[in-house]
């Protein structure tokens, strides 16, 4: 399934929206059964994130060297390309049970479409950083400032979009999306894992 120009800029507004605590950002989005599919083909959106995130391991194991191919180790471009699709796919897959446990499964395909659309945002905006300190713009203390204060930014996105699709308080809606921190913490500290 591809993805619209038109359906990419309305889930780009819709998220914009809920960042900003509007609830009503929630009607940009496409919430039928081909918009929960095409939100996991939204995926492809995050490329310029995953090359990123291929520069910086190719960093941090010493590898990126000037006037060398960037993706020109398989193993590497693909256990980044797992890590980047496992941290898409695991929350989504872990609410299955959980709208279940919550008796919110009316809820699911909404909640997975506003996320994955989320979480889109949420690797293109937290790449910037990385890309900062890869490009020698931002020596690491400052990248790292920047980090904090983008990750600050997304949690409540995520937070409030949470909270906005599955009709949760504060606390359930901020517990939910701390388990998917840890999922995507696990699954990314299990990547640099088996690079290393």
């Amino acid at each position: 399934m591809i993805v619209t120009a038109d359906e990419v800029n309305r889930s780009f507004k819709g998220t914009l929206d809920l960042l900003n605590s509007r609830a009503e950002g929630l009607q940009a989005f496409d919430m039928s059964e081909r918009g929960f599919w095409r939100s996991f083909a939204a995926i492809w959106l995050t490329l310029p994130a995953y090359i990123v995130s291929v520069a910086f391991e190719r960093l941090r194991l010493g590898l990126l060297v000037p006037n060398h191919p960037l993706l020109d180790s398989f193993w590497i471009d693909a256990v980044v390309a797992f890590g980047q699709v496992a941290s898409f796919v695991a929350l989504p897959v872990a609410m299955i049970w959980g709208t279940r446990k919550l008796g919110l499964t009316h809820r699911y395909v909404p909640f997975v479409i506003v996320m994955n659309w989320v979480s889109v945002m949420t690797m293109l905006v937290m790449s910037v950083p990385v890309l900062l300190l890869i490009l020698g713009w931002a020596p690491p203390p400052l990248a790292s400032l920047f980090s904090l204060a983008f990750f600050i930014i997304v949690l409540r996105a995520q937070w409030f979009a949470t909270k906005a699709t599955l009709g949760l308080p504060g606390l359930p809606a901020f517990g939910i999306v701390a388990f998917g921190v840890l999922l995507n913490s696990l699954i990314q500290a299990a990547m640099r894992g088996i690079l290393t």
